[in-house]
């Protein structure tokens, strides 16, 4: 399968990017998407700036030397930018943006753009899921499904299971031990999908949608956590 990840910088692609070369058997390919219209001059100066100023930047400018790079001159959304990704004849994107993708540019990957979601669906959508299930006794994990241009309203749950988080310190850092798995997760679910063992569930939005959490419930649901480790 030809498969691109989807990212506004290069460091934030690389995780996924070394993860999913364990699976040698697929193309990959990382596009960088504008959060903004600007001019690309302006986005690879932006490029190149984060690319100074992160940890792992020798990693990153390895892969951009690799020629695996693809930087877009316009929003993902744009008639110029749908039909490169056409001719790019691409199988499946996954989403490593800020960006909100219309069904327009979905439709460019034959098998759609996956999510990496820190809640479990379809109980748990929108923001602050992991805090909430923490407040309410639920359990956490990761879920991966197809997107559409709803807000965790996709139809099918390629993969969902529920993650350990008993030895994070706080919820901050649970938080981002989660978002720290997308690549793993990313790379399960592509093998999924590349097998016939695939029986996605679907996503029948039986739970709620949640909000950014409020600083009040956030230091209850931490208080919870931290009985909870005791």
């Amino acid at each position: 399968m030809r498969i691109a990840i989807l990212a506004n910088t290069l460091p934030g692609a690389l995780p996924i990017y070394e993860e999913l070369q364990r699976a040698d058997s697929h193309d990959f390919v990382v596009i960088l998407c504008p959060v903004s219209a600007g001019a690309p001059a302006r986005e690879w100066a932006k490029h190149a700036g984060r690319l100074l100023l992160k940890s792992r930047r020798f990693k990153s400018l390895a892969l951009l030397l690799t020629g695996k790079v693809k930087l877009l001159r316009h929003a993902l959304d744009h008639p110029r930018s749908l039909a490169w990704l056409e001719k790019m004849k691409l199988d499946i994107g996954l989403h490593k943006t800020g960006n909100i993708y219309r069904q327009t540019t979905i439709d460019c990957f034959r098998r759609g753009i996956l999510n990496s979601h820190i809640g479990l669906l379809p109980g748990y959508r929108g923001r602050s899921v992991m805090e909430w299930s923490v407040l309410q006794g639920g359990a956490v994990g990761i879920s991966v499904f197809s997107i559409d241009s709803g807000i965790d309203t996709g139809e099918r749950i390629i993969l969902s299971e529920q993650v350990d988080i008993s030895h994070c310190r706080s919820l901050t850092a649970a938080k981002q031990y989660l978002f720290s798995l997308d690549a793993l997760f990313y790379r399960r679910a592509v093998a999924l999908l590349s097998s016939n063992e695939l029986r996605w569930k679907r996503n029948d939005l039986s739970g709620r949608r949640y909000y950014v959490m409020s600083k009040l419930f956030n230091e209850a649901a931490e208080t919870i956590f931290s009985i909870g480790k005791n």
